[in-house]
């Protein structure tokens, strides 16, 4: 279970991340899991434009953007709410970001990532994230909630890195026995 953002983040993740995280927790109320319902945009204004949630389909076999904050649809030129992961990213990429979700959904677990990856669109993002299960008491998980905070791209110049790359993961297991 998810006591505190500690169980979870790095010393250096981002402030808004870790208190992104307390607010999961304080929602979750010593549950597993928050339902979707629980989220309240009313209490999270410092957050919404880098928030995402993904709805989960068929247990996990496919999930579908619901709503993302403007900081997000920016960075994939244009909405992204309604579209799945391989429509905004390359098939490597999306492969990766699938067998993350997919471990959130059937463990259930939460993660927080560093990582880069490269977009349909050909420009690259990097990003600190964090990705929470959401769902009834005792599953299954219905919705992924998660928030990102952007990393400046790399200056001109720089060496163009190609496919996703992870610089850091870390899981909290959510299972009752975890």
């Amino acid at each position: 279970m998810l006591r505190t953002p500690e169980d979870l983040l790095p010393d250096d993740a981002p402030g808004d991340i870790r208190r992104f995280a307390g607010y999961w927790i304080a929602k979750a109320a010593g549950r597993q899991m928050p339902i979707f319902a629980d989220i309240d945009a009313v209490e999270i204004p410092w957050a919404l434009s880098r928030v995402y949630v993904v709805r989960v389909l068929d247990g996990g076999r496919d999930f579908v953007y619901r709503l993302a904050g403007e900081a997000i649809n920016l960075r994939y030129q244009g909405a992204i709410a309604g579209k799945r992961v391989g429509d905004l990213l390359e098939a490597s990429a999306a492969a990766e970001v699938f067998a993350r979700w997919r471990r959130v959904v059937e463990s259930p677990a939460a993660y927080y990532v560093v990582g880069e990856h490269p977009t349909t669109s050909g420009l690259r993002i990097r990003g600190l994230r964090i990705a929470m299960p959401l769902g009834p008491e005792g599953g299954p998980v219905d919705h992924i909630i998660g928030m990102t905070v952007f990393e400046s791209r790399p200056a001109a110049g720089s060496a163009v890195i190609s496919g996703a790359e992870t610089h850091d993961i870390r899981w909290a297991d959510l299972s009752a026995a975890g």
